[in-house]
């Protein structure tokens, strides 16, 4: 099943495209005809089991993930994408034929698909080291997620997937994070900034919240309490937090879960730090 747009906003008229369902993307008369005249000769159990078997191989088929799907985040939209496509066409098979498949068959299919999903997942993310990259599959499995959620498939399991890899985004950024504080740290001179300006002691208490009001009554030239390194670590300590809690939107967490993850934000880079 190939993508379609989810609808786009007309600017002049402010009308929204209606978005297609499975009935406009996909003929289903086929399906319709064969069960009709396997009803008529009386055979309908005989095509209800040869429809349910079919599908089945062609669900093995559409869960093989490609050995190349961890390279790019186009292999998993193209993963999840045939996915989509598969139980959204069981779904409309369940509402519109009235028993060639029925809500215990497909729930079994999901619940075997989930399981299958949730360890290829956990293979292929694996072998990730780019943060972007895991934050951009976070995004894209809390997507695949609240579209089939929105079926009535229950994802309750990728949830607690994107949890455990949550672990290791943190662990991917405190190496990308180690590599910048100890650049930081070789390239200081460890002496106090001297600033000759009012603009210049602005540019640094900018970037730093220094508080200081002996420090701000002293005429210039004055020097800083601090070298180089002290903004220059603030604002990577920023961008770090940035990073560790941009991973957490729209997870749906719990305020314990918040709050663990804050404590990992903080603490982390003074683990980098001491280390």
């Amino acid at each position: 099943m190939s993508e379609q747009d989810s609808g786009i906003l007309d600017v002049e008229d402010e009308e929204e495209e209606e978005v297609p369902g499975a009935q406009d993307l996909v003929d289903f008369s086929p399906v319709y005809r064969c069960l009709h005249i396997y009803t008529v000769l009386g055979l309908r159990d005989v095509f209800e089991n040869y429809y349910r078997k079919q599908r089945r191989k062609q669900a093995r088929l559409v869960l093989q993930p490609h050995s190349n799907m961890h390279e790019t985040l186009e292999g998993y939209r193209r993963y999840f994408n045939q996915i989509v496509g598969f139980f959204v066409v069981e779904d409309h098979v369940l509402h519109t034929t009235q028993g060639l498949v029925n809500r215990a068959y497909v729930e079994e299919l999901w619940e075997l698909a989930l399981s299958k999903i949730v360890a290829a997942l956990r293979t292929h993310s694996s072998y990730c080291d780019d943060p972007d990259l895991v934050l951009d599959l976070k995004n894209l499995i809390v997507l695949f997620a609240d579209t089939l959620q929105g079926y009535g498939f229950p994802v309750s399991q990728l949830f607690d997937m994107l949890l455990e890899m949550r672990e290791q985004y943190g662990e991917i950024l405190l190496k990308r994070w180690n590599i910048t504080f100890r650049q930081i740290l070789d390239q200081d001179n460890y002496s106090p900034i001297p600033v000759s300006t009012e603009q210049e002691y602005r540019q640094y208490t900018s970037q730093f919240p220094l508080q200081d009001p002996e420090l701000e009554k002293l005429p210039f030239p004055k020097k800083l309490p601090f070298s180089e390194f002290v903004p220059k670590a603030y604002c990577q300590l920023k961008e770090f937090i940035y990073a560790c809690l941009k991973y957490s939107e729209d997870l749906h967490l719990r305020y314990i879960c918040w709050q663990h993850l804050r404590c990992v934000a903080l603490t982390g880079p003074c683990e980098i730090c001491i280390y």
